[in-house]
């Protein structure tokens, strides 16, 4: 290849004659190097250090995120029942509850605890929420307020009675007296 009669010269691999090839550090004859998504392409990229991703952090620092994860919202736990309540407790899952306010809980004195997504709502008086309907007391939430439903219900009617009462659309307390 390099015009001289019974020589050794070849063409290398970028077709340089007497050539050395592709350098050790380089992936192709135009000197590109593999940054790990493939030759001459570009490196890890986003949030999330992968090949072609534009994924960025949200306000809550989650990587491609949408920012609901740490949104703050309050979230209203209504009540229909028929006779006084005088104690709840429940479990609220999807978002974590921050805190427990307002409401006829609050109207009527009650203390109202929150912890591990367990809410707990009762009178050291010994005072009860009148029978009827409205808001029961209101929820602080950190993430995803629409996720939130009720579950693992207990609510005491006078001297602790246990009442069977059921949770609807997964934030509204429920008790009708059996007739």
């Amino acid at each position: 290849c390099a015009g001289e009669c019974g020589g050794n010269a070849i063409d290398d691999e970028c077709g340089v004659c007497g050539g050395s090839g592709i350098p050790d550090d380089q992936c192709d004859c135009d000197g590109n190097v593999d940054l790990g998504c493939g030759c001459g392409e570009e490196g890890p990229s986003g949030c999330d250090e992968t090949c072609g991703s534009e994924l960025e952090f949200d306000e809550c620092d989650v990587c491609g995120g949408d920012g609901v994860s740490c949104a703050i919202s309050y979230i209203d736990v209504a009540y229909d029942s028929d006779i006084a309540i005088a104690g709840f407790q429940f479990v609220v899952s999807g978002p974590t509850v921050l805190g427990a306010s307002g409401g006829a809980a609050e109207d009527a004195g009650f203390t109202t605890s929150t912890g591990n997504n367990t809410v707990l709502g009762f009178s050291f008086s010994g005072a009860s929420i009148a029978a009827g309907s409205g808001v029961l007391t209101t929820l602080e939430v950190e993430g995803d307020a629409s996720e939130a439903c009720m579950s693992d219900l207990i609510v005491a009617g006078a001297d602790a009675a246990d009442l069977d009462a059921t949770v609807s659309n997964c934030l509204t307390l429920s008790y009708v007296e059996a007739s």
